[in-house]
């Protein structure tokens, strides 16, 4: 029962983790474009909103002033206090000597890619931007725990009880087109040897509603997936990366997949995982607020809008 409790908690910590790291990284994107649109703009019309003209409604103008003015309303405070958390976080792990290994946050990253297939994680936004704002989470994680000491007996029981918690299994992120006859699915294939792109043609010819408009993408799938035919994983497993496959018979239709990206599986030892599970015990004891927002009295943290809290 113990084991079970245990392991329950683990899974939902890493779901909360996850879903923290997509929502910081959602709004990381939205004003990573607000920089590149005001950057853009020339500094006078900016300023007057004379030029730089977006949108036309009728007589109505619409210029990047009002975009900017429209998403700063929509996230500003939010994304400006998430800056203002990794910047503390940042300044603090550096007066405090605190630090995270890069292969924690490569652990991390692969752990997010494989837990959560159908997410932002999956589009444009660069692996750069997702490991920085992991490192950010870890090395909050670690500044909370930093005085907490757990017995090393108790570490490595956790890791015993919950040694499948670190098994990755080998993973691929696939996309597929599916169609209703053979010849079909030919004319799919004989279409990408002629230089089609497979998201492009999943979009316009594939049936399945649920995939078709994000060009077919599935994220990253394993053999323990139930929800996409087990004949995709065998046929991933001879595929190259960035390349797709013949006709798949599924169900009465058929199906062609595109390996994107193939992860190898991995165990981790408990030299490896000992600081994640050291947080992750220590955090489970932890009252109160868990995130930056304590260190910025410690740091002076000042705000200039009035609405910042």
């Amino acid at each position: 029962m113990n084991e079970k409790r245990r392991l329950k908690q683990k899974w939902v910590w890493n779901i909360i983790f996850g879903l923290v790291i997509i929502n910081c990284l959602t709004l990381a994107v939205v004003v990573k474009q607000t920089f590149s649109l005001r950057e853009a703009s020339d500094a006078s019309a900016f300023v007057n909103g004379q030029a730089n003209i977006v949108a036309t409604v009728g007589d109505t103008v619409i210029t990047r002033k009002d975009m900017l003015e429209e998403l700063e309303g929509m996230y500003g405070q939010e994304m400006l206090t998430k800056m203002v958390n990794n910047e503390v976080v940042k300044q603090i792990a550096k007066k405090y000597k605190v630090t995270v290994s890069e292969q924690s946050v490569d652990r991390e990253w692969k752990m997010i890619k494989t837990m959560y297939s159908r997410s932002p994680l999956h589009t444009n936004t660069s692996e750069e931007l997702v490991k920085e704002q992991i490192r950010s989470s870890l090395l909050l994680e670690e500044l909370l725990v930093k005085d907490v000491n757990i017995p090393e007996a108790e570490l490595e029981s956790y890791y015993e009880e919950n040694k499948q918690l670190y098994t990755i299994e080998d993973a691929f992120h696939l996309s597929h087109i599916i169609v209703e006859t053979k010849d079909e699915a030919e004319a799919v294939v004989k279409e990408l040897e002629d230089g089609s792109n497979f998201t492009s043609l999943a979009m316009e010819v594939s049936t399945d509603e649920l995939t078709a408009n994000q060009g077919g993408d599935l994220g990253f799938l394993t053999h323990e997936s139930q929800v996409y035919p087990t004949a995709y994983m065998t046929e991933a497993a001879n595929l190259k990366e960035n390349t797709w496959s013949d006709p798949i018979s599924v169900d009465e239709k058929y199906a062609i997949i595109y390996l994107h990206e193939k992860m190898d599986g991995v165990t981790y030892s408990f030299d490896e995982v000992k600081d994640q599970i050291r947080r992750h015990l220590a955090m489970e004891h932890m009252d109160g607020s868990v995130d930056a927002s304590i260190f910025w009295d410690e740091v002076g943290v000042e705000w200039n809008l009035p609405s910042a809290q």
